[in-house]
């Protein structure tokens, strides 16, 4: 539903679907040409209630976080397409427009960087709980980096994702998450360093050929070989640091973001 809210306007050839989501720009009517990007739901996800509950209080977050390595709200409100939030452009491009990039320092730049971002979520009681490619956005000198997607994180106070099926991207999610056990910031961690790792050989960790064979390998196979192996690129401290990022037992990773980013 590429309808902008009150206030603003559509830009049209602009649109981009997620998994429950449409995200597209807009600019503000009579608003000086400014881009901002509106994220709505699509129609099926409409139907249900525990999404339009988490995506207004993903609104509500964002405004907590006041653009501390999120983007910035611009926006929030519903109307008869549901609830909706207008958040402002971030500079930079995703991590999956730079798989198997050969700039090493650049890697090295957006992985410190990614991991203080996280950091500073993991500080203010949220965890990801789906980090992968896409959402992670890096500046083009790397030299800032910002998370996006919150719909399906954890913190005081949000809705309670409903009981199911794994929800999430199973290529970079850690063991415990998809198992369905408790979780912390050890699993973000992993999903850092996976999706990093992945940027820098070009190679995803999990690769099976179906959802349900991803689904058990996730669940019950380590990704430490794929992870030494993807890191040989890098400087040896920052490969070091991933590899022990991606321990298939939370208890041999890091215990928090802030540590990976200071360890090299």
């Amino acid at each position: 539903m590429h309808v902008a809210p009150a206030g603003f306007t559509f830009v049209p050839g602009t649109d981009r679907v997620t998994a429950t989501a449409i995200v597209f720009d807009v600019t503000r009517e009579g608003g000086g040409g400014l881009v901002y990007v509106c994220k709505r739901l699509g129609a099926r996800a409409r139907e249900e209630q525990w999404v339009r509950d988490r995506l207004a209080a993903e609104g509500k977050l964002l405004e907590r976080l006041g653009g501390r390595g999120t983007p910035e709200l611009i926006a929030m409100g519903e109307d008869g397409g549901g609830p909706w939030i207008v958040m402002g452009r971030v500079a930079g491009r995703p991590l999956s427009r730079c798989l198997g990039t050969s700039d090493t320092s650049w890697i090295e730049r957006a992985a410190r960087h990614a991991f203080v971002a996280l950091a500073g979520l993991h500080e203010a009681g949220v965890l990801h709980a789906d980090l992968n490619p896409d959402n992670v956005i890096v500046a083009d000198d790397a030299h800032a980096a910002t998370i996006l997607d919150f719909g399906l994180a954890r913190w005081p106070g949000a809705p309670p994702m409903p009981h199911g099926p794994f929800r999430g991207t199973l290529a970079y999610a850690a063991p415990e998450l998809v198992r369905g056990e408790p979780f912390d910031a050890r699993a973000d961690v992993f999903a850092l360093a996976a999706t990093l790792l992945h940027v820098a050989s070009g190679e995803v960790p999990r690769a099976q050929e179906t959802p349900a064979a991803m689904l058990l390998a996730a669940g019950d196979t380590g990704i430490e070989p794929w992870a030494a192996r993807s890191g040989k690129s890098l400087s040896p401290a920052l490969a070091a640091a991933l590899t022990r990022c991606c321990a298939f037992d939370p208890a041999a990773r890091p215990a928090t973001a802030r540590e990976v980013a200071s360890c090299y």
